[in-house]
């Protein structure tokens, strides 16, 4: 099994080990940002963000209800530390994915280059080997490229509705403390 992993990886050329590193960071960046959305869903569903900020001046024995002014406040300030670290990434994965089928095209036309040297240098009678090997790194690259994307693009998806419904949960309770905890 583990000759056949490096055969193949050989096979494909410098472009499939490229598309390896590219693979680990996809799948790392979509672990590290799921990972954090759900803590951050967690926080969200305990009222994390309405906890009251360390501000000079603020006193925690206070037990006044905070006013509109202040429940703003807290959940600008939430948004922008919290909800902002999964959206800044989100964009950055996407240009991941899409480099993915891009790598495994650039490892087609190599292969196919390889190929056409290896027709040329044969005259009448082209070398097999080099055609072959050519060919393989084309299909190889081409269907790892493929394998790396498709299954992100989803993943990519998924994180992004899971960063809105959180974003969403959050506007709600801001709205129902707005409205003076009244909305159920």
């Amino acid at each position: 099994m583990k000759n056949a992993i490096l055969t193949t990886l050989n096979e494909g050329g410098l472009t499939l080990w490229a598309l390896l590193g590219l693979a680990v960071m996809i799948y790392s960046l979509v672990y590290v940002v799921w990972r954090h959305g759900r803590k951050l869903r967690l926080r969200v569903d305990a009222g994390a963000w309405k906890k009251p900020m360390a501000v000079a001046g603020d006193l925690p024995w206070t037990t006044e209800r905070p006013g509109p002014r202040e429940w703003t406040r807290r959940f600008a300030s939430f948004e922008l530390e919290e909800i902002a670290w999964v959206e800044r990434r989100l964009p950055f994965l996407g240009v991941l994915i899409a480099a993915a089928p891009l790598l495994g095209l650039l490892g087609t036309v190599a292969g196919m280059l390889v190929s056409f040297a290896g027709m040329a240098s044969g005259g009448s009678s082209p070398p097999i080997d080099t055609i072959s090997a050519g060919i393989s790194r084309a299909l190889v690259t081409t269907q790892a490229g493929l394998v790396i994307a498709i299954p992100a693009a989803f993943l990519l998806a998924l994180l992004k509705r899971q960063s809105e419904s959180t974003h969403l949960e959050l506007q709600r309770q801001l709205h129902e403390e707005l409205q003076g905890g009244q909305i159920a």
